[in-house]
């Protein structure tokens, strides 16, 4: 057993190596302007608005305030695990029987060994995956959300302390970005819909998500709250919507609400109204913490007195983000300059922030580089779109089959799980905020992973 799991270690790491690519090509890892918020929540006395307390401090475990080089890797192996420990819960009935303790588990560990390097191995090279494991950024995690919750609930060759571990990383999945819980819960739906005996452990993440928050918030805030300032980012998108002004107009004589000012003068664009400096956000005497109240009530007369626009204005954003898939908007070093080389110089060696500017990102030249990749794993999304499709007609064909197995539901679970990941992220990126290619690329790639993992069990 002891030689079984140094060899599943060696596998593991062995996957995650290739999923490093585009940071080892680039000369370091990726980052992206809002990477130096992260870099700097640890330290005291930086309080971020806007950004979860929670994926800054877990990130410093990694780079120790000496490479950020740590936290790329730690993403690989974690990453890397995922995709092992659904090859071991996807395995066929004839598969599994090989690796019963009676038979050969080196025969075993060497099949599931071979379809892990191979799933990882596709991915780095034709999905979106290795440029969201090399970049510093929480949105790698969407996805971890969607392996975790899968795993809780359909795979039945976990042992206890892989479980445990699987509710603790999918605890911290969805704590690092708020967007994560509406992928949650949507996936907790499927749970509730195909294993309803299991949704109380599935359950179990999303419940120490909400725990984390509720207290990272009180410690940074002072607030009991999942999201304190989040009416700031509601009324940004409902105003870019064209659903505000009229609300101002009906209620700025009775109210006298800071905005009243801005009435008629708005930004059209929700993340000029969010980041521009002379905006409404950033001119209100209390930034966005002294906003957020009057957001909160202003947010609350726009849904009840326009619901069914708010409603079309969602769906609308929603449908516009599912087809952004692209990676264009990680990989330029748009000023990079002035936060993630700040926070590098601040914090880390000068070797550190030499590595940094000699980065192919920093000098620009990764873009176009990376426009091949970019156009390869839109399609691998959508020849695996249509194998998931194919699978699951075949299923709905053989329902009342001998072959609708145990196994048939772990694949349909797999399969529709992954589905409402993709589109419950469009959902709280598209609606809630603002449609942007790498929201919808940094889970996209999930939908890679029915064909590397269930062709053999659609030739039997």
């Amino acid at each position: 057993m002891s030689n079984y799991r140094l060899t599943r270690a060696f596998v593991i790491c062995l996957g995650a190596f290739p999923l490093l690519w585009p940071a080892l090509y680039n000369g370091y890892p990726l980052v992206y302007s809002d990477s130096h918020v992260f870099i700097s929540q640890p330290v005291a006395g930086f309080m971020n608005w806007d950004k979860p307390f929670v994926y800054g401090p877990l990130i410093l475990l990694f780079h120790g305030w000496q490479s950020l080089w740590g936290v790329v890797v730690a993403q690989g192996l974690l990453i890397s695990q995922l995709v092992w420990l659904a090859v071991i819960a996807l395995r066929s009935s004839s598969s599994a029987q090989i690796c019963a303790p009676s038979h050969n588990r080196a025969l075993c560990i060497r099949g599931d060994a071979t379809r892990h390097l191979l799933a990882c191995s596709v991915l780095a090279l034709a999905s979106s995956a290795p440029w969201f494991v090399s970049f510093v950024m929480p949105d790698i995690f969407a996805a971890m959300t969607v392996l975790c919750l899968f795993l809780l609930t359909f795979s039945t060759r976990l042992t206890a302390l892989e479980r445990l571990w699987l509710v603790l990383l999918g605890s911290l999945a969805i704590a690092v970005h708020l967007s994560h819980l509406v992928i949650a819960a949507g996936c907790l739906a499927v749970v509730l819909c195909l294993r309803t005996g299991h949704f109380k452990r599935a359950l179990l993440p999303l419940l120490g998500a909400v725990i984390i928050l509720l207290g990272t918030n009180f410690y940074a805030f002072q607030q009991f709250s999942i999201s304190p300032h989040g009416s700031v980012f509601m009324l940004a998108r409902m105003t870019g919507d064209g659903n505000t002004d009229e609300v101002l107009e009906k209620y700025c004589e009775q109210k006298k609400w800071y905005l009243c000012e801005w009435a008629g003068r708005l930004p059209s664009d929700s993340d000029d109204f969010l980041w521009n400096g002379k905006g409404p956000v950033w001119s209100h005497p209390g930034g966005p913490i002294g906003l957020a109240p009057e957001a909160s009530e202003i947010v609350s007369h726009i849904l009840r007195t326009r619901p069914l626009s708010v409603l079309l204005s969602a769906m609308s954003n929603m449908v516009h983000q599912l087809w952004m898939i692209q990676l264009g908007d990680t990989l330029h070093p748009d000023h990079l300059d002035l936060t993630v080389a700040k926070s590098v110089g601040q914090y880390f060696s000068p070797q550190e922030l030499d590595d940094f500017k000699r980065s192919r990102q920093m000098k620009d030249v990764l873009a176009p580089d990376a426009v091949w990749f970019s156009r390869l794993s839109v399609a691998m999304v959508c020849a695996g779109a249509l194998f998931s499709l194919y699978i699951l007609l075949k299923v709905w064909r053989t329902r009342h089959a001998s072959d609708n197995t145990p196994h048939t539901k772990v694949v349909v679970g797999f399969i529709l799980l992954l589905w409402m990941g993709f589109f419950a992220n469009a959902f709280a990126t598209g609606a809630l905020s603002k449609p942007h290619h790498r929201y919808q690329a940094r889970i996209a790639w999930l939908l890679v992973l029915p064909p590397l993992l269930l062709v053999r069990a659609t030739r039997r």
